[in-house]
């Protein structure tokens, strides 16, 4: 399952991370589930859950093309809620609209339904790599939406990506690792929040070593140089950040993963205001 997730061109979804950390009344990730049946009608759910697959995987990757794989899984999972595998798909289509889908309404939204999603595939598979990594993400992506829930996010986001990270977990392109590790960047630190620019390092750092053409990875680690270039008073991190940002977002030959569309031009943007930013 993990290498299944690694070929599936995605991941534009950790903006989130930003969270705002404004912790005012703290409520918890909700963790409903679904309670839907587990037989009949085997065909036509064959056929939807292989719409909403063939819709995500069109190349390169469009909200339209998403928005019609959640449809489709939600369609799917109204005739059968059991299958592990068609829930954490189903799961990631919605993360992917979370990060991308239209205004903070309609993102919240799918957010909501994700984790509906997500906790059924845990409830079928608590042991499950992608939904434990899921969770995080759409934990992560409600406290950004809703501060009103960022404690309880932080708080999954961390027991999901270290419990997947101690099992040795390779998923998302060092997914784990670079969501914990912009966690650590953006957080306050202690008492108020886990937030530590030395481990946020490490696990940036990590995330690269094990996905190096991801750009993603190395946009977030070039945004730890800043902030450590910034608070350390070391501008050669600072020179760093944009000798990275150039090879691997922005630079003529920088390119963007295959698959990749919308993803590449968010990233490229974040790259340019960090750019501008720290000018």
């Amino acid at each position: 399952m993990g290498r299944e997730v690694n070929k599936a061109q995605w991941l534009g979804m950790f903006a989130f991370l930003a969270l705002g950390m404004l912790f005012v009344a703290c409520r918890q990730v909700p963790n409903d589930t679904l309670n839907g049946g587990s037989g009949g009608e085997h065909v036509r759910y064959a056929r939807l859950v292989q719409e909403a697959r063939d819709a995500f995987e069109r190349s390169p990757r469009q909200v339209a093309d998403v928005e019609l794989a959640a449809a489709r899984y939600d369609e799917a999972l109204s005739i059968r809620s059991d299958e592990y595998a068609t829930l954490w798909l189903a799961a990631r289509a919605s993360a992917w609209l979370g990060e991308y889908a239209g205004d903070d309404s309609v993102r919240e939204r799918h957010v909501r339904r994700g984790l509906t999603w997500v906790n059924t595939a845990l409830k079928v598979n608590p042991d499950g790599i992608e939904g434990q990594f899921y969770h995080g993400v759409l934990s992560g992506l409600l406290g950004d939406l809703d501060n009103s829930y960022g404690m309880d996010a932080v708080k999954q986001i961390e027991e999901r990506m270290t419990g997947l990270i101690e099992r040795g977990t390779d998923i998302a392109h060092g997914g784990p690792q670079r969501v914990f590790g912009v966690l650590l960047l953006r957080a306050p630190g202690p008492p108020a929040s886990i937030g530590s620019l030395r481990n946020a390092r490490k696990q940036l750092e990590q995330a690269v070593e094990i996905a190096p053409d991801w750009p993603e990875n190395q946009l977030y680690l070039a945004e730890w140089e800043f902030a450590w270039a910034k608070d350390k008073d070391k501008p050669e991190f600072a020179t760093r950040a944009r000798e990275r940002l150039n090879q691997h977002l922005l630079g003529a030959d920088a390119k963007p993963p295959d698959g990749i569309g919308l993803e590449w031009d968010v990233w490229q943007a974040k790259a340019r205001k960090l750019l501008a930013d720290h000018a």
